[in-house]
């Protein structure tokens, strides 16, 4: 099929963030490459998104309870597969994307349909470095070095929603992002599991974005309060794609659970104790959620064939 034909669906999934939502819609519009249809899935936002999202014309509104980003892909990315679309664009409201980001991920080199799993834009935040929240693992080294030798795009087995490209056939093989992880790390665990079903993942360097985030930490556990939605799935998730990106890169559950418990480890040692909390609680709260990343089992969907 001539690339020129190809449908292509945006999914953007937003909660409380009308101001950077406008931005981050008027991008897709702008895009050099047309998109088919622009789908937003706003998780019962409470800060007037609903009232814009009414009237704008062009763009397939879809209104659910808060399911976390997870959920909100796992909605859009559904609706896009069933109407048919042969790409699907997943995007964070957050992030606004250059005006040729679509384009340059369409015509990239590495763009074969038989083993393209995903493609990812490069991510940068507001402040022109690169953002950390999108930084994709990368893969094997000799790949990569070839890959920046031949300024090709960049192998890597892992990535964000903040600006992915997936093809149809993907989510016939893999199913759709699991909503059980809710925040944090539903991205890293779908992108994964393409990977493990032998597909390619690419970062294209020319494709651009900036995300709008609050901060450009490296390590956001930090400062989140122990008792936070962020902090609770966000560690236990991270401690089950430990265990995934280990089968990966290393072909070993084992290191799996060395990666997960260093992550924890690292946690512990590098925060500062904020609003009194204790060394104790949050040693225990680590543990707890040690335990359920590496018992986690998350629910996988497919289409209905």
């Amino acid at each position: 099929m001539n690339k020129d034909n190809f449908k292509i669906a945006a999914v953007v999934v937003t909660y409380n963030r009308l101001e950077l939502l406008k931005e981050c819609v008027d991008a897709i519009r702008n895009q050099t490459r047309k998109l088919d249809e622009i789908i937003v899935v706003n998780n019962s936002s409470t800060d007037g998104t609903l009232e814009w999202l009414n009237v704008q014309k062009d763009l397939t509104v879809i209104t659910q309870e808060n399911s976390g980003s997870a959920g909100g892909q796992y909605t859009g990315i559904k609706t896009a597969y069933e109407k048919g679309y042969d790409w699907i664009w997943c995007l964070d409201c957050d992030v606004v994307v250059d005006k040729f980001a679509l384009e340059e991920l369409i015509n990239t080199e590495e763009f074969d349909l038989d083993s393209i799993g995903f493609l990812s834009s490069t991510i940068y935040y507001k402040d022109k470095n690169l953002a950390y929240a999108n930084i994709p693992e990368l893969g094997n080294s000799y790949d990569l070095l070839t890959s920046v030798l031949n300024n090709k795009p960049i192998p890597i087995i892992s990535a964000s929603f903040g600006s992915l490209l997936l093809p149809r056939k993907v989510i016939s093989k893999v199913g759709y992002p699991s909503k059980d992880f809710f925040i944090w790390g539903d991205d890293a665990e779908f992108t994964l599991r393409i990977i493990l079903r032998n597909f390619k993942g690419f970062i294209v360097i020319n494709s651009k974005a900036c995300h709008f985030n609050n901060e450009n930490n490296p390590n956001p556990y930090s400062t989140l309060k122990i008792d936070s939605t962020r902090f609770i799935y966000g560690v236990r998730n991270m401690v089950y794609v430990a265990l995934l990106r280990n089968r990966i890169t290393h072909n070993s559950i084992l290191r799996g659970y060395f990666s997960g418990l260093g992550f924890v480890i690292r946690i512990y040692s590098q925060r500062e104790l904020i609003n009194n909390e204790s060394k104790l609680k949050l040693f225990t709260k680590l543990i707890i959620l040690y335990i359920k990343g590496v018992t986690f089992k998350p629910t996988k969907l497919f289409p209905i064939r």
